[in-house]
């Protein structure tokens, strides 16, 4: 068995998308040692395969290195076709579409299996955000002129046991939800009915806090926000609902991955 080759079957069995490893972990799966270049040089983590049998090794299992942090001893693996390799999918694709014996294959069916193959290959839809910093919550009044009365995204940050936690909402007013949570905030909110209260419900007990907590504020304005799908882009347009909840989700889910709990209102 080649060096290599334990990885690429590592990989090949894994069920996730992106696998983060620690280069001790990457040295215990191979049975031996990384070369010093690896812990040094970002160029020995490319993805250009050719003769580089250490690339191949996830290149061929249907993997490419995302990025890497070889200050911290990191390396992040992205699943390069959800269903499996790109051989496998190819593999699968021919057998599909090549025609079965005695049968011909009419023009339109022969199109459409060519557009399948296309879109059936696997797409990255990320966000990037850039937020603005407000303060805090018991510092910014209702009527700070810092809150637009215009739909964003807003994300509550306070700590839960000792840990960084935060909230992300989806608001169609970034104002009037500032106001809503300050009034709660206050405890002036107890007979108010929807959207500050829903269902009995009151908003600080929907987004999990106590009063007199210490939060910090940030929001997400229009023009800050961008979805990319493959490397191509555009700006969100947080005016259309269905955009910003779309943005807001990713942004809860970002929260989650880095531990910070990322829990998601519409407001």
């Amino acid at each position: 068995m080649a060096k290599y080759d334990p990885l690429r079957e590592h990989l090949a069995r894994l069920d996730e998308v992106v696998w983060a490893a620690k280069l001790d972990d990457l040295e215990t799966i191979l049975g031996s040692n990384l070369p010093m270049s690896a812990r040094e040089h970002r160029t020995w983590w490319a993805n250009s395969g050719g003769s580089l049998v250490h690339q191949n090794a996830w290149l061929d299992a249907g993997w490419r290195v995302d990025h890497t942090d070889l200050k911290r001893d990191l390396v992040v693996f992205r699943r390069l076709r959800i269903g499996g390799t790109s051989l496998a999918q190819a593999q699968r694709r021919a057998e599909t579409d090549a025609p079965k014996s005695g049968e011909t294959q009419p023009a339109d069916a022969a199109r459409l299996a060519q557009a399948m193959a296309t879109l059936r290959e696997s797409v990255s839809i990320t966000i990037r955000a850039e937020w603005t910093a407000i303060g805090a919550l018991a510092d910014v009044a209702c009527s700070s002129q810092l809150l637009p009365s215009e739909p964003g995204v807003y994300r509550l940050t306070r700590l839960r046991d000792g840990l960084v936690f935060t909230c992300i909402v989806d608001s169609r007013d970034l104002a009037g939800f500032h106001a809503a949570l300050r009034r709660s905030f206050k405890g002036l909110d107890q007979q108010d009915t929807a959207p500050e209260a829903v269902g009995g419900v009151r908003l600080i007990d929907r987004l999990g806090i106590e009063p007199g907590t210490a939060c910090e504020i940030d929001i997400l304005r229009p023009g800050n926000a961008w979805i990319l799908s493959d490397g191509r882009g555009r700006g969100a347009d947080l005016a259309k609902s269905q955009e910003r909840e779309l943005v807001a989700r990713l942004l809860a889910i970002q929260e989650r991955q880095s531990g910070r709990g990322g829990r998601l209102l519409r407001w």
